[in-house]
């Protein structure tokens, strides 16, 4: 570039050859070519200049205050609720709101339940709803999607506003990953702590916490309901419980009642209320507490089961082959039940094979007998005890029996299974497990390890199930909180059959098999469950091994003899997913092909919706829609099964949806979990603080604004604007076109 420039300059000192000019002219032109060629090098050079000018950066206060129907409940003992002081304090605060502003403290306010809805501030003024109405506590999702969203901005404080029971079942962000994002971004959280805790003393409150949801008694036999029930603020003070039984005709009336005196103000215990039904049939059963005049929150007053009384007990018969400790917890645990009567009939394996008198033929006439026995039980029994080549009639007896609606169930044991060589016998085709000819155990060797599982493992549930329901509540965790069993059959199942528990290790090897065969077939893998019972697990066990039995006899729901609707559950929340199963049978046990339904959803308002039932192997399956449950209340499903044009049967089961809305059936508030989330963050100001402390935080924002200056860069370059541009063009052309009209005056053109 210097080179052309020193040519330019050179090339003025040539001067025309044609004409003489005076100095003047030449001196004339030779600046205006000096401009054009200044001007030249300018455009090639391009300079500019950088200046640098402080400002005062803006900073963000986040406001998240929960707006689920919880707020509705008590503050504290003075009987503000939650969302009146919450509106209170804001209101206190508007002035400082405004000064915030002011002051460059951008106040940015949201409400939340399990959604995130900004709230328009306007000249100080917060404008909140008027009532609190989510459905769900989400405070993680909360701050971590508000705190992301402004991580690019200066971030002073995230002030939350709620009473910390966080009460959605699966949040996007859990709480401790949303104090931990913060904690990252060295930005402190501020709770602001409502409600009262359980043990402050200031609420006055009674619960039923848990009561079963499917009871079964034999008519003119006692029914014991218990429910759980948690006091607080009623020491001293009777509580009255009542057990109210409502009819197939709608018709309520209590049957029994109880007087419950707390001793201390805060206690879980029992009611038993006890009752004694004359007539068979389908009820739907409640316990309630009578509401006192201090209690705030009565949803959690009530919680309603069903009961069946059924005109004559359960026999059930026990063949066992080995006397452990599995035959004998179960044996306790099933002989309490007033309606079961149970005979146990051990068959000794002796070392002798002389010594065995077997097959053992006496058993037939118990199997063949449909008046006798509803549930055949076999533990570690070997298939040789009962059947050989010279006797088969008693296995094929039991076969027909369960074919034709009995219940059987196999529990694990070296001899159970293919180790006992069920294969051979006419049990394998009722059975859900799938066996080799070359599973044998013999009696005097040892225990084939590669029949078994050898390493102790826990049991995990693959669907929610009657079978598998052994906690109201967070049943999933009550199942991983059992002691593992010590081992199990190596099981696999038929295609044909349905798994309801398995290993919780990678392989997820089935323990729990089922098989509806016309009546119901059940092989559970282990024989170690008493451990369950052993480590103080009682409930679980009883509960686990009742129910099995009594799904084994179809008394888990209300069928005819040809079609039966199975419901895992008979409580659900509004607008849950209910599925349920329909069977339909011959008399004779054998699945009905090419059935037509119709089948409809009685809601609590005598309006019915359609439902559609699906074929699914030998079952038919339905799924109710969500929507049709949104009404607190009992439903009924209806169920008619016909086939060319011909009614086969009808059945029909009952089941409630509970108006127990979780966001205002529990009074007490989780401060501590509000001071745990603050304390994440306390290096740097996190804290907690109560609502009257609010406007002593914001003053000190006030008094002691945090600014902080920032440098703006402002850069200029030639020809990057419009008019330095324009001028500079309209300057070279101004130049060349004055040169060029002096040279042409000149006769230099």
């Amino acid at each position: 570039m210097s080179i052309l420039f020193g040519a330019a300059l050179l090339m003025l000192l040539i001067g025309p050859s044609f004409a003489n000019l005076t100095r003047s002219r030449r001196w004339t032109l030779s600046l205006i070519r000096l401009g054009v060629i200044a001007l030249a090098l300018l455009a090639m050079v391009r300079p500019g200049c950088i200046e640098k000018i402080q400002k005062n950066q803006s900073a963000v206060l986040l406001f998240l205050i929960d707006s689920t129907r919880s707020m509705q409940l008590p503050h504290i003992d003075d009987n503000s609720t939650r969302w009146g002081t919450t509106v209170e304090m804001v209101r206190e605060n508007q002035s400082r709101f405004k000064k915030l502003a002011e002051n460059k403290i951008d106040v940015r306010v949201f409400t939340f339940d399990n959604q995130i809805q900004p709230i328009e501030i306007e000249d100080g003024v917060i404008k909140l709803p008027d009532q609190p109405g989510g459905a769900e506590t989400d405070i993680g999702t909360a701050i971590y999607e508000t705190s992301m969203n402004v991580r690019d901005e200066r971030l002073l404080s995230v002030y939350v506003v709620s009473d910390g029971v966080q009460n959605v079942i699966d949040p996007e962000a859990e709480l401790t990953q949303a104090a931990e994002a913060l904690a990252d971004m060295e930005v402190p959280l501020v709770a602001v702590q409502l409600g009262s805790a359980a043990d402050s003393g200031q609420l006055a409150d009674v619960a039923i916490t848990n009561f079963a949801e499917q009871m079964v008694v034999n008519k003119k036999n006692d029914l014991n309901a218990r429910a759980t029930v948690v006091s607080r603020g009623f020491a001293n003070r009777d509580i009255t419980f009542e057990l109210v039984l409502t009819d197939s005709d709608g018709t309520e009336s209590v049957v029994a009642t109880e007087i419950y005196r707390p001793a201390n103000n805060y206690e879980e215990s029992f009611v038993d209320l006890k009752f004694r039904p004359n007539d068979p049939g389908e009820f739907r059963i409640k316990v309630r507490c009578l509401p006192l005049p201090e209690e705030r929150a009565l949803r959690n007053n009530e919680l309603d089961g069903f009961l069946t009384v059924r005109d004559e007990g359960m026999r059930v018969l026990f063949l066992n082959g080995s006397l452990g400790n599995e035959q004998k917890f179960l044996r306790q645990s099933l002989s309490v039940i007033d309606f079961i009567k149970m005979d146990f009939q051990p068959i000794y394996t002796y070392k002798n094979a002389r010594d065995r008198d077997w097959p053992i033929k006496t058993f037939e006439s118990d199997f063949a007998d449909p008046q006798k026995y509803d549930v055949f039980i076999l533990c570690n029994v070997d298939s040789r005890a009962l059947h050989d080549s010279s006797h088969t009639q008693s296995l094929a007896a039991l076969a027909d029996a369960v074919r034709s609606g009995k219940g059987l169930l196999m529990i694990g044991g070296p001899h159970s299974f293919g180790g006992g060589l069920w294969h051979k016998t006419p049990l394998a085709d009722v059975l859900p497990v799938k066996m080799e000819h070359t599973e044998r155990q013999e009696f005097d060797q040892d225990v084939r390890k590669d029949l078994h599982i050898n390493s102790p493992f826990k049991v995990t549930p693959t669907r929610d199930s009657f079978l598998t329901q052994i906690s109201d509540s967070g049943n999933r965790k009550a199942w991983a909180n059992l002691p593992p069993l010590l081992g199990a059959n190596r099981i696999s199942v038929k295609d044909t059959a349905e798994v309801f528990l398995q290993s919780d290790d990678d392989v997820k090897r089935p323990i729990l098999a089922t098989a509806n065969v016309g009546g119901r077939v059940a092989a559970f893998a282990g024989d170690s469950s008493w451990r369950w019972k052993r480590y103080k697990f009682d409930k679980q066990y009883n509960q686990f091994w009742r129910q099995v039995i009594l799904w084994l006899a179809f008394w888990d729901s209300k069928n005819d003899e040809s079609v039966s609707i199975d419901l895992p559950k008979r409580r659900f929340s509004p607008k849950a997913v209910v599925n349920f199963d329909v069977t339909v049978n011959t008399i004779a046990g054998e699945a009905v092909e090419d059935v037509e339904f119709e089948a409809a959803l009685v809601k609590p308002d005598g309006k019915s919706d359609v439902i559609t039932i699906n074929k699914a192997g030998q079952r038919y399956q339905s799924e109710l829609d969500p929507e049709s449950l949104a009404e607190a209340g009992l439903y009924r499903i209806e169920v008619m099964a016909s086939r060319a044009g011909a009614p086969i049967g009808n059945s029909e089961r009952e089941f409630v949806v509970m108006d127990r809305d979780k966001e205002k059936s529990n009074p007490v508030a989780n401060p501590e979990q509000m001071k745990q989330l603050a304390s994440r963050t306390s290096q740097f100001g996190g804290k907690a603080i109560g609502p009257e402390q609010l406007a002593e935080v914001l003053d000190d924002y006030i008094e002691n604004p945090p600014m902080t200056k920032i440098e703006i860069p402002l850069k200029w370059r030639l020809g990057e604007t419009f008019p330095s541009a324009a001028l500079f063009l309209c300057a070279f052309v101004a130049l060349l076109g004055v040169e060029w009209l002096l040279r042409k005056n000149w006769g230099l053109v």
